[in-house]
């Protein structure tokens, strides 16, 4: 015989081993180890999405603020004008005015 073959053959007697309900446990909990990790990955990423939007969110609250202000601010300012315009006219009430040359004031009935 063979001194590496004698070695071998020691080796493999004794060959450490778990039991089959050991293993089913140890799959198990790997197993569930997996699902936590695709759960996380799913969780980090809606909240790395969220902290974007929220970093935004002050921002756009001022932008919205600013638009609601030039709104009424252009809104005002059309409103006067268009009094200025029209009221030497004698024109009251709801009226449109026509898109083509000559712009007639006609009244809404």
């Amino acid at each position: 015989m063979d001194e590496s073959t004698d070695v071998t053959a020691v080796v493999s007697e004794e060959q450490p081993a778990i039991s089959h309900d050991e293993y089913l446990e140890l799959v198990s909990m790997r197993q569930s180890l997996l699902e936590l990790k695709a759960q996380k990955s799913d969780v980090l990423e809606f909240v790395n999405v969220a902290q974007q939007y929220a970093a935004q969110l002050q921002q756009a609250q001022q932008q919205l603020t600013a638009i609601n202000e030039a709104l009424t601010e252009n809104t005002s300012a059309l409103q006067e004008r268009m009094k200025e315009i029209v009221e030497p006219l004698g024109v009251s009430g709801e009226f449109t005015i026509t898109d083509t040359e000559p712009h007639y004031i006609v009244a809404n009935s």
